[in-house]
């Protein structure tokens, strides 16, 4: 496995044609694009990516991105209608650990906001997307030394969200839904920047360690000013 990423990571670009994927691919209609798109980068990672277009504009990636981040939550909006007992939110979570009784209406209130994170969904994963890119292009550009341009992070970062549909799942699905996206990643910053899966692992790695270093940070500091007394 090493040498093979040495290898790789040592190897000319440009050997080949250009995989095209079939969301960007003129002669598939949408949604054949989709569901086959879908497919191949989720069940099939290592083929998907390789040598990809990464050096195309993000433009189709990007609404691919927003489209799968919809019908994620379309998809959780309907299991939670169906299922709230398996759904449950921060109040009622929170409520129930606390074991106090939730108020009268407070279950048409639950309704209403998983319905406003439905239409936020779009926002959100904009701003996920913009957030992670870039956290994750800078561990990138210190780790590896062929790479591409952040456009081929942002590309990576998109085609890999397929998995977030599984999250629909009960219980397990959400784990599911981390795990192969975080190995769907991996596997598309190696490819994307020619570089070894270790050095794709630790940029993945460094960059989801930063925001949990700055909560960790915040809560010292917080503990810190109480125990001042300030």
């Amino acid at each position: 496995m090493a040498i093979a990423d040495q290898e790789r990571a040592g190897s000319d670009e440009g050997m080949g044609e250009v995989n095209l994927p079939a969301w960007e691919d003129p002669a598939v209609s949408f949604p054949l694009n989709l569901v086959e798109t879908w497919r191949r980068s989720v069940f099939e990672p290592g083929a998907f990516f390789a040598d990809g277009p990464f050096e195309h504009a993000a433009v189709r990636p990007v609404l691919y991105y927003l489209v799968i981040s919809v019908l994620t939550a379309a998809l959780s909006l309907t299991w939670g209608a169906l299922l709230p007992a398996t759904q449950a939110g921060f109040v009622e979570t929170l409520a129930e650990i606390m074991n106090v009784a939730l108020p009268a209406g407070a279950e048409t209130a639950g309704a209403i906001g998983r319905l406003a994170d439905f239409f936020l969904a779009p926002f959100w994963a904009v701003l996920y997307l913009i957030i992670a890119s870039l956290v994750l292009h800078v561990f990138v550009l210190v780790l590896v030394p062929r790479r591409r341009s952040i456009t081929a992070t942002v590309r990576t970062i998109c085609y890999a969200c397929g998995p977030g549909v599984f999250a629909i799942v009960p219980f397990i699905g959400g784990w599911v839904a981390g795990i192969w996206g975080i190995v769907l990643t991996v596997i598309g910053l190696r490819e994307a920047h020619r570089t070894t899966t270790g050095r794709a692992f630790a940029a993945w790695l460094l960059a989801a360690a930063l925001p949990i270093a700055f909560v960790l940070l915040g809560i010292l500091l917080v503990i810190a000013r109480v125990a001042s007394g300030v």
